[in-house]
């Protein structure tokens, strides 16, 4: 009996001990709460006063700043709250507004708290550094984030390559002279969308680009050669169409597309049987864009495939550049055969509707 008594003691002392906890954690929380909501509204406060400052040229900004705000920001919870609300806004504004931001953040010395944080051994700490120095637009600390742009690390060299273009433009790109690792396809769409950001102009370095040993810079080039309609670049794109690498060539097929002559739906027909059937796919998707009624008889002759999307897809094209390239399809023997009297009649009710 006496033994029960001491269990249902010890279980109901045990509870009483969780019940304490539970209530001074949820106290504890509370005041954190209460903190972050305090400290995040005195951020909000001094970024809403440097954005409706009057600009004074280079005299920098002139905010109140009381001793209690200077003793928050030793402390690191705080500066990391400024620190975010300050690039949010950043990222929002243009003209005088955000310079003045950018005044602030020197101001209140968070480029130094980016630089300390730059030469963390944490690969995250240090990619968040120099995405915000590439935000604030802190061109004088270039050389230090350019070192970056070949780092062992994926996310630290691609916030790195982010960060001068946003501080160099298309000069920027200068870094694909000498990265080593490869640059995956959502670096890529990160950095296209970048310079989509950018007034266009003719840089330089794509001809180079183009015979890069890593596979990827030339992948890239040719994106820049499509995206920027780099006419003069004809010849360099075409000699891509012989490169060891699969991938390379169909990026070469779908950039010459945006810059072809009169020639170029021969050449890639030529080009035809010799390559695997993603880039016959994508040969044919191409000349939907660029070929002729004439290329029509060569065209037909590579329907004698087993493959049923590359079929459909030669099918398409044929319909697609002419007129009568349907009449053409339905005088052939096989025409009244299936598979191809199935995709004659799904591609003919596609372009009808």
């Amino acid at each position: 009996m006496i033994y029960f008594e001491l269990v249902a003691l010890s279980f109901l002392g045990i509870a009483c001990l969780i019940v304490v906890y539970m209530l001074f954690h949820l106290r504890i929380v509370e005041i954190q709460r209460s903190r972050y909501r305090k400290w995040k509204n005195i951020a909000d406060l001094l970024v809403r006063d440097a954005i409706f400052s009057e600009h004074d040229g280079d005299d920098g900004l002139h905010l109140p700043i009381n001793r209690h705000t200077e003793g928050l920001l030793e402390n690191e919870r705080f500066k990391k709250i400024l620190n975010k609300e300050l690039l949010s806004a950043k990222k929002n504004m243009s003209g005088a507004a955000s310079l003045n931001l950018k005044k602030l953040y020197l101001m209140l010395q968070l480029d130094q708290y980016a630089l300390k944080n730059l030469s963390s051994n944490k690969w995250h700490i240090k990619a968040k550094a120099i995405q915000d120095l590439g935000i604030m637009g802190l061109s004088e600390y270039l050389s230090k984030i350019y070192r970056q742009t070949n780092n062992r690390h994926e996310l630290v060299r691609m916030e790195a390559q982010i960060a001068v273009i946003k501080l160099t433009g298309f000069e920027g790109l200068r870094f694909l002279d000498v990265v080593s690792y490869q640059i995956n396809d959502w670096q890529q769409i990160k950095l296209l969308n970048e310079l989509s950001l950018l007034p266009a102009q003719n840089f330089k370095g794509i001809e180079n680009w183009l015979l890069s040993e890593n596979d990827s810079v030339v992948i890239f080039a040719l994106k820049l050669v499509k995206n920027f309609h780099r006419y003069e670049l004809y010849n360099q794109v075409e000699a891509c169409l012989n490169h060891s690498t699969a991938k390379i060539r169909g990026m070469a097929i779908a950039a010459i597309e945006k810059l072809y002559r009169e020639d170029t739906s021969k050449m890639l027909l030529k080009r035809y049987l010799e390559e695997e059937l993603s880039n016959r796919i994508a040969i044919a998707k191409t000349l939907q864009q660029i070929g002729g009624e004439d290329d029509i008889p060569v065209l037909i002759s590579f329907l004698a495939t087993e493959e049923l999307e590359q079929k459909r897809t030669l099918v398409r094209t044929i319909a697609t550049i002419s007129e009568n390239g349907l009449d053409h399809l339905n005088t052939l023997a096989e025409a009244g055969e299936p598979p191809l009297s199935l995709i004659i009649k799904q591609i003919e009710g596609e372009l009808t509707v």
